[in-house]
């Protein structure tokens, strides 16, 4: 029986269509097609035959090097069976062509990736994350600090009473955790606003415009809690590492083919690495709670201050989108147009004191457009933060949620014997 195939010598990449022969003894002649020149011969003990896939081309590799592919799978097959009898090299083929054992493997697959996801790659990356090197969250901490200084953040326009007065609010929750290196800084928000974020290496950032935002040190107390938490559970490193192996991982399975499976490849990774941030707020929604607990700390503190933060930028949003612009904005902006056209220039510092001091009074300015955003709300609906379906967008869970367990009331501590 005659085996057609195509011949690669394996020095070059030229190739040339040959035919295999086989005699009774089981050497496989190789005969060059175009003037039936012998090109090797070898027994069908010293060749190795690549595993039938479907109908994909074949490969048999010769002991010098040279190689035949082909797609007479059938003569492949009989071959072997008659010289080489083995169930492994029909083994793949015959599962692959029953359509149970296909549905069961995807099953499989499926499965064991959702666990993957869920259980492995959390619990690998918790282990990766707590034997780090300090040096690696200090070198982090301080290229991420520096970028956000560079691009996002302003210096901090808090005087220094204000920035004693809230250290030393927090020196008590500092000390409780001192082997996590907590230290509390400040910056203005710049184009993040109201906020506060901890780096890997212990580091706390309260922007001004949280400062202002707040009505009481205790609410600041509450958001540092929470903090503390995702320094204490290295979130923010788990966070990377996860979404890189996630991103790695789909990477491996659909290559890069076109912008546009890039674009669908990366739903799934976009998607998974937000369920980890919220799950990463949660825990330390979870710390701060036990914090206020054992100390003593009236829960709705904390309650207060993300509710009114959803608050502000909602009702920022909304006014925004109607075309309601801060007086106070206008104001700035027109005094700053009126100097410019006087002198030719503004001076850089005023007008960046200018802009902080609008900043300053964007909570302000919310309350002088309660009535009209109540009334947007209430048009609206559910609220932007209370959306099933931009949840699945969000990297913080649902402020109702987040609030829902400080609003229920602490167990009681059990009574003395």
């Amino acid at each position: 029986m005659v085996l057609q195939g195509i011949w690669f010598d394996g020095k070059t990449s030229a190739s040339q269509p040959v035919e295999l022969r086989m005699n009774e003894v089981g050497t496989i002649s190789v005969i060059r097609v175009s003037d039936q020149t012998l090109l090797t011969t070898a027994s069908i003990t010293n060749i190795d035959v690549k595993s039938r896939v479907g109908n994909t081309p074949r490969y048999i590799y010769f002991p010098d090097g040279e190689k035949c592919e082909t797609r007479d799978h059938a003569v492949v097959d009989q071959w072997l069976r008659q010289y080489r009898p083995s169930i492994k090299h029909s083994l793949a083929h015959s599962l692959e062509s029953h359509s149970y054992f296909v549905a069961l493997t995807l099953v499989l697959v499926i499965a064991f990736s959702w666990v993957t996801v869920v259980y492995g790659l959390p619990a690998a990356s918790r282990y990766i994350a707590y034997h780090l090197p300090e040096k690696v969250m200090d070198r982090a901490a301080t290229e991420t600090l520096q970028f956000l200084d560079k691009v996002h953040l302003k210096p901090t326009s808090l005087d220094e009473e204000t920035r004693a007065r809230i250290l030393k609010h927090f020196a008590p929750a500092i000390a409780q955790n001192s082997d996590l290196r907590i230290k509390v800084i400040f910056r203005g928000g710049g184009d993040i606003g109201a906020n506060a974020f901890a780096l890997p290496d212990g580091t706390v950032l309260f922007t001004d415009e949280i400062v202002h935002l707040a009505k009481n040190d205790d609410e600041l107390l509450s958001v540092l809690a929470h903090e503390i938490g995702h320094v204490k559970y290295r979130h923010s490193l788990r966070s990377v590492i996860q979404g890189s192996v996630i991103s790695f991982a789909v990477a491996m399975v659909t290559g890069d083919v076109s912008a546009a499976s890039n674009l669908l490849a990366s739903l799934p990774v976009v998607f998974t690495t937000l369920s980890y941030s919220r799950d990463f707020e949660r825990e330390a929604d979870n710390n701060s709670l036990l914090f206020l607990d054992a100390n003593h700390i009236e829960r709705h503190y904390f309650v207060d201050l993300m509710e009114r933060l959803s608050y502000q930028v909602e009702c920022s949003l909304l006014l925004r989108d109607k075309g309601v612009n801060s007086s106070n904005a206008s104001s700035t902006n027109e005094s700053a147009g009126s100097s410019s056209s006087e002198s030719g220039s503004v001076d850089k510092k005023e007008a960046v004191d200018k802009k902080e001091a609008v900043d300053k009074k964007g909570w302000q300015y919310v309350e002088e457009h309660r009535e009209e955003c109540d009334k947007l709300m209430a048009s609206r609906g559910e609220s932007i933060f209370d959306s099933k379906v931009l949840g699945y967008f969000s990297s913080h869970p649902q402020t109702k949620e987040r609030t829902a367990k400080f609003k229920q009331q602490s167990a009681p501590a059990p009574a003395s014997p």
